[in-house]
């Protein structure tokens, strides 16, 4: 279920420098570094047997290149953390697979007699988080070979050719660059590829604190933990009055379709009066518990604002109270939804900006609210918070909805 926010506001300087750089390009050649928080998967291709074969090792890429494989580009980027995809090798077909389903592998393995084994040392080879669906096909002509892509035409027009279409089965961080297939003969050295994720602010590109334009902006990576009925990690952008904030919530309590699910979740409170709050699952993106997910809440001048899931746009607000306020506070908060239930909220990599400018270097304080007396901040810095505790006291029949200001802590950023 939803719940009101708080408004407390106290001020306490506590000055921590930090500096972020922002990473807006990367040839090739610079190995597998991240792009704005994501990891290039490049993809090859083998003409001998049509496999397409997916890595972040830059080594491997120059080794396979060498040997006659065509190099293709980046296919997406991936996440730095999140569901790790593991990759086995058929000494038999000749090819590979990549699956998230643990169970799956060492099935494969450890069939007698099998043709599979590990790949990669039976350790990830990338992982799957974010919001751009990787679609895998199937093709048993072709000695049983799967495909992946982030190309919904592609993946539409394969059945044509003899593929099985298999769903989404991984996500990736943003799409790639890809270029067409390049072989070592043509082109000894491997070509740069210098594109990225876009930055623009045209609602289908990569969005950071950076490149999007807003008067007031907190952007985390965030990971919502927790037991009992229910659990909140979120964003918080507010006056004394008013409020808007995006986060994960876990609540099994919510109306279907969303009971017992971890979801986006908007809390746009214009006022504390009756009617005066809304709330909205953006996109009807759910999500996981445990799992770290990039989030983003702007904020204009004229009240409306924009929240961003792994950095891409998924919905929209409009608060007519936080229109034109000269003033406005940037929170972080953890909450649970009642007694017996707990709540672990991480929050890293924060980034923060006011009036209209972001400034890595700018020197920010942070202060502490408890509104519940289990309640406890872990640790806490400008950059990364920790909140966590059980929920006690609120008595029975009361939850966030009827006692919201009492199931919080909150971390406030001050300048």
């Amino acid at each position: 279920m939803k719940h009101k926010l708080k408004y407390l506001l106290t001020i306490v300087v506590i000055l921590v420098s930090t500096i972020v750089t922002a990473i807006i390009g990367i040839p090739m050649e610079a190995k597998a570094d991240t792009i704005l928080g994501t990891i290039p998967v490049y993809r090859l291709y083998c003409p001998i047997n049509g496999e397409h074969l997916y890595t972040t090792d830059y080594n491997e890429t120059k080794v396979l290149y060498k040997r006659g494989w065509g190099y293709e580009g980046i296919a997406w980027y991936a996440c730095e953390n999140g569901t790790p995809v593991y990759r086995l090798y058929n000494s038999g077909l000749k090819n590979h697979l990549y699956t998230t389903d643990l169970n799956e592998a060492n099935t494969l393995v450890h069939n007698e007699p099998t043709y599979w084994h590990w790949d990669n040392n039976k350790k990830p080879v990338f992982y799957s988080n974010g919001s751009i669906p990787i679609y895998r096909v199937y093709n048993r002509g072709l000695a049983g070979m799967h495909h992946l892509t982030t190309d919904k035409n592609e993946y539409n027009v394969l059945p044509k050719y003899g593929w099985k279409q298999e769903g989404c089965r991984i996500y990736a961080g943003s799409t790639g660059a890809q270029i067409k297939t390049v072989y070592y003969k043509n082109n000894p050295n491997l070509p740069a590829v210098t594109e990225t994720p876009k930055n623009n602010y045209s609602g289908t590109g990569y969005y950071t604190i950076e490149n999007t334009d807003s008067y007031a902006t907190i952007e985390a990576d965030v990971k919502l933990e927790g037991t009992g009925t229910g659990s909140h990690a979120k964003l918080v952008i507010c006056t004394p009055t008013a409020a808007v904030s995006f986060g994960l919530q876990y609540d099994s309590y919510a109306g279907a379709p969303y009971t017992k699910k971890t979801m986006c979740l908007i809390e746009n409170i214009r006022s504390n009066d009756a009617g005066g709050q809304s709330y909205l699952r953006p996109g009807n993106q759910v999500a996981n518990l445990g799992d770290t997910y990039h989030l983003m809440l702007t904020l204009n001048k004229n009240g409306t604002g924009s929240v961003f899931l792994n950095n891409k746009k998924i919905g929209d607000y409009s608060n007519s109270s936080l229109a034109n306020q000269s003033i406005v506070y940037l929170r972080v908060e953890g909450s649970a939804r009642v007694d017996g239930d707990s709540v672990r909220a991480t929050f890293s990599n924060i980034k923060l900006k006011t009036n209209g400018t972001y400034n890595a270097s700018k020197k920010w304080g942070t202060h502490k609210f408890i509104t519940n007396p289990t309640m406890k901040v872990e640790s806490v810095s400008p950059t990364n918070v920790i909140i966590s505790g059980t929920i006690s006291g609120l008595g029975a029949g009361y939850d966030w909805d009827k006692k919201y200001n009492n199931v919080s802590a909150i971390i406030q950023f001050v300048e």
